[in-house]
């Protein structure tokens, strides 16, 4: 008794279906075989060894791209968050400047005819 092929299709839409491959990549698969002149009915056993590591290599790359984006997310968040601490320091900080600066002088000073450039300190000979 001879067992049945497995068809170049059969075992890409088993692949796609374990991996949880996109579409788009299911087709350029496809494509790829049609391209070089290989039927997708023709037996998949010279194929199995490559297609198997093309669909778990895209498998595990889609992962990572997926953790990637989920570590951007977060980044991005804790950026905007610390965006939002900085403006709420700077923000009381100006009102402690504020609050601890001397109030204006209205007095101005003139000069005077009788005025002495003094500086203070001891008025012996150091």
């Amino acid at each position: 008794m001879r067992s049945r092929k497995v068809t170049l299709e059969e075992s890409i839409v088993r692949l796609a279906s374990e991996t949880g491959a996109s579409p788009s990549f299911v087709e350029k698969v496809r494509a790829l075989f049609l391209g070089r002149g290989i039927d997708l009915e023709d037996s998949s056993e010279p194929y199995t060894a490559a297609l198997s590591e093309a669909f778990h290599r895209h498998s595990t790359i889609r992962e990572s791209l997926d953790d990637a984006r989920e570590s951007l997310v977060r980044l991005h968040t804790n950026i905007a968050e610390l965006g939002e601490v900085f403006h709420d320091h700077l923000s009381r900080l100006r009102g402690m400047r504020e609050r601890t600066a001397a109030p204006p002088s209205t007095v101005h000073l003139v000069r005077g005819e009788r005025d002495r450039n003094v500086v203070p300190g001891p008025v012996e000979i150091q």
